[in-house]
């Protein structure tokens, strides 16, 4: 089974009053719909790409508070020979087939809670197909009213401990996670199943 590429978050953490190096967060859970989809701008993604599966993946970014579609990257039907602009931006034809849509920055209107993960650490056995969030060094959630960021939590800490509940099972720790994050309950995002 190809490992499936996800959608990835540009965010600066904060530490201390000093914002950290912009780094790339997988999108993990998301407690509504999807910030961006395709469909809704005139894009049918195929599925053209082992390594992705649902034909599409995205980068968003945070611009200050505004939630932005940064690129976006799609693979269409062959037939499709000029698929529409996004914002502005023309699409090129990319690697893996994928028409490429680069600094898009299309301001998003999405309202909710999103979880994001970054740096895996633990035993090799945690590895497999889908990772848990515990298993991320770096978890951060952010809520948005109409695109705008209204909270964030960095839940880095309380995942540490949880990984270090050595006294649980793998199902037990999993449980924990669920219950600490009960607004994504069934919300947890698997792009192997998607």
């Amino acid at each position: 089974m190809s490992e499936q590429i996800p959608d990835y978050f540009k965010y600066n953490k904060e530490n201390n009053d000093k914002y950290s190096k912009k780094k790339h967060y997988e999108l993990a859970a998301i407690e509504k719909d999807w910030p961006f989809i395709p469909e809704t701008y005139g894009y049918h993604p195929v599925d053209h790409f082992t390594g992705c599966w649902r034909g599409f993946h995205c980068l968003y970014e945070m611009d200050d508070l505004q939630l932005l579609l940064n690129s976006f990257f799609v693979t269409l039907d062959c037939t499709v020979v000029s698929p529409p602009d996004l914002n502005g931006v023309v699409g090129k034809k990319g690697y893996g087939g994928f028409w490429e849509y680069k600094q898009v920055n299309l301001p998003l209107g999405y309202s909710g809670g999103i979880i994001l993960c970054a740096d895996v650490v633990g035993p090799e056995d945690w590895f497999s197909d889908y990772e848990r969030t515990h298993h991320f060094r770096d978890v951060m959630e952010l809520r948005f009213e109409n695109g705008l960021v209204t909270s964030k939590t960095d839940h880095s800490d309380t995942m540490k401990e949880i990984r270090g509940f050595t006294d649980l099972s793998f199902h037990e720790q999993n449980e924990l996670v669920a219950d600490y994050f009960s607004l994504y309950s069934n919300k947890w995002i698997n792009y192997y199943k998607l």
